[in-house]
C-alpha cells in the first residue's frame, strides 16, 4: 500500500508517495521534469572522474537508479546528462556517508573537468574528506574552488539536503535547506583564480548537467528541472549539439560542417557559410570558438541575407570576426565588428583609415587550440561583442538590423559549440532595414568538387572546381559536346548565376543589334558595327535546349540575349523582339555579373545585374524539361552561386 501526503518543499508543491519504506518527493506538474524517467539511465554516460571524455576506470556498475533514488556506488566517476541544457531550475535532494565527495556538475562541456572548464556544486564531508581544513569555497554549497556560500546550512552527514539551483544567463543561484547561501552573476568574475580553469565569467552559459561520486557514496533523490528556453526572452540552443537542424548550408560542400563531439566542426574549405533557418533582429547571442591552426580565418554574420552576394563567397551581412594572430593597424583578431558587400553601420570610434569596421578597445581572444567565448547583442540597429566576459567592440546604425545568423568557412579548421540566443523585444525595422527573406534557393555548384555536374570524359583539367569559383578554361577535350551539364532535368525553375569573363579584352568590331532583334545595316544594306571590349564568349543552356541559350558576352546589345529565338527567322516578330534586351545592363568586362533566370513554361524572363533585360519572352518548342548547361565556346569564363529554386 502506498501512502501518499501533499508537501511544499523549496517552494515546490507536489506530493510524497511511501514505496517500500522509502519517502520518494515528486513533483506537481509545474513545468518540472524527472532528469530519470520511469527509473532509467538510457542515454546517460558514466565517465572517470578528472575527464568527462575518458571513459570510467572503475570495475562493475558505478550508478544505479532505483524507485526515483539514484546511488552512487562507484568511486571516481561522473555521471553526465544526455541533453544540454542553457537556462534551467534544477531541484534534487543529496545525501551522502561519511568522508564522502561528491558534486553536482553544471553546464560543462564533454570534455575536460568540469569543476574547472564549468560548475561544479560541492557536496562533502568536508571535516572528514579535508581532515577540518577546508577552504570556505571546498565546502558543501560552494562553486567548487570559486565562490563559498553566504553560510553554512548544510544538515549532517546522513541526512537528506534539499536543492534548488537556478541557471539564467550569468546569473547562478543556490537554494540549500530553503535558504539561499550563492547568488552570483558569473559575468562579474572576470579574473582566474587558478591555474587549472579561466575565469567564470569565460565559462560555458549551456552544457551538460551531471553528478559525480568522488570518494564514499552518494544518494540523490527527487531529480526534476525546468528548462527556461521555452520562449521569447530566454535563451534558446541555436545548435542542439547532435546535428544540423535549424541550419541551412548556404554554399558549401556537405563535408565542410559536421557535428562531433557536441561541437559543430567546419573543415574551412570551400569558402562559404551556413545559416540559421530563421531571421533574428534584437537578440543576445552567444557561442564558443576555437581554431585548430595558427592563422586561422571564419567569421559569425548577423544580420545576413539568405544567400551570397554576386560576385561573392559571403552575404550582404554585418561580420563579427573571428581571427587567429593577424594585427595590423587596420584589423586585429580580438573581434573586429564591421560591414561586407553592401551592408552598412558606424563605427564606436573612427578606424584609423575610416574604414567602416570597428576595432575592439583591447585583446582578449585566445591562441589557436583554445575556446574562446562570444557573446553579442544586437538592439535596434546597435551591436556590441563581449570577448571572453567583457564588451570591447561597438558599433551603430546597422543596416540590415534584422536577418539571418551565418558561421563562416574561410580556409582553416574552426569549431562552434554551445550556440544560444535569447530574443529581444522588437523595434518594428521598415523593410529597407529587414535583409532578403529565404526563398527556398539550393546550390547545384557546392565549391569543392563537380558533384551534380556530368563530367564527360576530356572535362578534367579543363572544368574545374577551385574554390567557391567553378572555372572553365575554354578548352574542354571532350568529343562533341563541351559544355558542361547538369545531371539532373528541371521544368519551371529560378536559376540564379553569377559569372565572369576574366580574359584581357581586345577591341572587336561587333554588329549592332536592333531592338526588334534585327541587325542594322547601313545605307549600302551592309551590316552596321561597333568597337567594343570584347573578352570572349560563353551562355547558359535551358532545359537541354541549345537553342535556348542565354547569351554571355560583350556585344553592345548586352547579355541575356536567347540567341537560338533572336536569330531564328522562321520565329514570329514577337518573338524575336523578346528575346533580344532591351537594355545593356552588363558591368564592365572582368567584374562579376548576376542573372537570375525565370522559365515557367515557354516562357523566359532575365534579370541581369538588377535589372530586366528580358520579359517574358515566348520561347515556342523549348522543352518542358531537361538539364541546365554552362556553355562552351572557346573562350575562359568563371561561374559562382549558382543556385536553383524549382517551381514545379
Amino acid at each position: 500500500m502506498k501512502q501518499i501526503n501533499s508537501f511544499i518543499l523549496a517552494g515546490v508543491v507536489g506530493f510524497a508517495v511511501l514505496v517500500g519504506g522509502t519517502t520518494v518527493l515528486r513533483a506537481a506538474d509545474d513545468g518540472f521534469a524527472a532528469l530519470f524517467p520511469g527509473d532509467s539511465l538510457a542515454g546517460w554516460k558514466v565517465s572517470d572522474w578528472s575527464n568527462v571524455s575518458t571513459p570510467q576506470r572503475v570495475a562493475g556498475v558505478p550508478w544505479r537508479i532505483e524507485k526515483g533514488v539514484l546511488y552512487g556506488l562507484g568511486k571516481r566517476t561522473w555521471i553526465i546528462s544526455p541533453k544540454q541544457y542553457g537556462d534551467f531550475v534544477l531541484k534534487l535532494q543529496t545525501q551522502i556517508t561519511r568522508g564522502s565527495n561528491g558534486g553536482i556538475g553544471l553546464r560543462f562541456p564533454p570534455d575536460g573537468d568540469p569543476a574547472y572548464r564549468a560548475m561544479e556544486i560541492q557536496v562533502v564531508d568536508s571535516e572528514v574528506y579535508y581532515s577540518g581544513s577546508s577552504q570556505l569555497n571546498q565546502r558543501t554549497g560552494s562553486i567548487y574552488d570559486e565562490i563559498a556560500p553566504s553560510k553554512e546550512v548544510v544538515k549532517p552527514v546522513g541526512e537528506w539536503n534539499s536543492w534548488e539551483i537556478t541557471c539564467r544567463g550569468s546569473r547562478v543561484a543556490i537554494v540549500l535547506n530553503g535558504q539561499k547561501i550563492i547568488d552570483e552573476d558569473l559575468s562579474q568574475h572576470t579574473k582566474a583564480r587558478q591555474q587549472k580553469g579561466p575565469a567564470l565569467a569565460e565559462r560555458p552559459l549551456a552544457g551538460h548537467i551531471g553528478f559525480q561520486n568522488l570518494n564514499g557514496s552518494i544518494t540523490l533523490r527527487n531529480l526534476v528541472i525546468k528548462t527556461l528556453d521555452a520562449g521569447d526572452g530566454e535563451f534558446v540552443p541555436l545548435f542542439n549539439g547532435r546535428n544540423l537542424d535549424g541550419w541551412v548550408n548556404v554554399n558549401c560542400a556537405p563535408e565542410t560542417w559536421k557535428v562531433k563531439d557536441e561541437m559543430i566542426v567546419c573543415s574551412g574549405i570551400p569558402t562559404g557559410v551556413m545559416r540559421t533557418e530563421k531571421m533574428y533582429e534584437n537578440y543576445t547571442l552567444e557561442l564558443e570558438w576555437r581554431h585548430i591552426k595558427k592563422g586561422g580565418n571564419a567569421g559569425l554574420f548577423v544580420h545576413s541575407d539568405p544567400i551570397t552576394a554576386p560576385g561573392q563567397p559571403f552575404t550582404r551581412s554585418i561580420e563579427v570576426q573571428i581571427l587567429d594572430g593577424r594585427n595590423t593597424e587596420n584589423y586585429t583578431s580580438d573581434g573586429d565588428v564591421f560591414a561586407i558587400h553592401g551592408a552598412t553601420m558606424k563605427p564606436d570610434k573612427p578606424h584609423p583609415n575610416g574604414w567602416m569596421r570597428s576595432l575592439p578597445s583591447e585583446r582578449r581572444c585566445k591562441p589557436a587550440g583554445q575556446w574562446n567565448h562570444y557573446r553579442v547583442e544586437s538592439r535596434d540597429g546597435a551591436i556590441s561583442l563581449a570577448v571572453n566576459g567583457k564588451v570591447v567592440t561597438r558599433a551603430y546604425d546597422a543596416n540590415p538590423r534584422k536577418g539571418y545568423i551565418c558561421l563562416e568557412s574561410e580556409g582553416s579548421e574552426v569549431h562552434f559549440r554551445n550556440i544560444r540566443i535569447r530574443r529581444l523585444p522588437s523595434s518594428n525595422p521598415s523593410a529597407r532595414m529587414v535583409a532578403r527573406k529565404a526563398e527556398g534557393f539550393r546550390i547545384l555548384y557546392n565549391g569543392l568538387d563537380l558533384r551534380g555536374w556530368k563530367m564527360a570524359p576530356g572535362h578534367e583539367g579543363h572544368w574545374q572546381a577551385k574554390n567557391w569559383v567553378l572555372d572553365y578554361d575554354g578548352k574542354s577535350e571532350a568529343k562533341g559536346d563541351k559544355s558542361l551539364w547538369t545531371q539532373q532535368s528541371f521544368g519551371d525553375f529560378v536559376l540564379i548565376v553569377d559569372w565572369r569573363l576574366p580574359a584581357e579584352p581586345k577591341i572587336e568590331q561587333v554588329p549592332v543589334i536592333l531592338p526588334d532583334g534585327s541587325v542594322a545595316v547601313d545605307a549600302d544594306g551592309k551590316p552596321r558595327t561597333v568597337a567594343v571590349k570584347d573578352a570572349g564568349d560563353s551562355g547558359i543552356y535551358l532545359r537541354g535546349s541549345s537553342k535556348s541559350q542565354i547569351n554571355i558576352w560583350n556585344w553592345s546589345v548586352g547579355s541575356g540575349e536567347i540567341w537560338g529565338y533572336r536569330t531564328d527567322k522562321n520565329m514570329p516578330a514577337e518573338v524575336r523582339r523578346g528575346a533580344t534586351p532591351v537594355l545593356n545592363a552588363d558591368n564592365p568586362v572582368g567584374r562579376w555579373n548576376r542573372f537570375v533566370i525565370t522559365a515557367m513554361g515557354d516562357k523566359v524572363t532575365i534579370v541581369l545585374n538588377g535589372k530586366t533585360v528580358i520579359k517574358e519572352a515566348k520561347l515556342p518548342g523549348m522543352p518542358e524539361k531537361g538539364p541546365i548547361a554552362l556553355q562552351h565556346h572557346g573562350d575562359r569564363v568563371q561561374f559562382a552561386n549558382i543556385y536553383i529554386k524549382e517551381l514545379d
